[in-house]
């Protein structure tokens, strides 16, 4: 691991990973969105954004829609 990266945590399971390798995204009117550089943020680790279960939490506690969220996360790992 580089010393230079920050390290950020997983909001769903805590663990801490270099930035870059996280998933950086923010809420915007009640939406969960990809990251803009504005606003406060979190990150999502690549395991918890593949496990059904992680994902359903985070839908729940943050009061989403299912099919957007999971179409956002689609996205997001495809395209970076």
């Amino acid at each position: 691991m580089n010393k230079s990266q920050p390290i950020r945590m997983c909001i769903s399971c805590r663990d801490r990973q270099p930035q870059s390798s996280l998933l950086r995204l923010k809420i915007a009117d009640k939406d969960i969105t990809a990251y803009d550089g504005s606003g406060r943020s979190f990150y999502l680790c690549d395991v918890c954004s593949k496990n059904q279960k992680k994902i359903k939490g985070l839908i729940k506690r943050f009061k989403q829609d299912e099919e957007r969220f999971f179409k956002l996360l689609e996205e997001l790992m495809k395209n970076g």
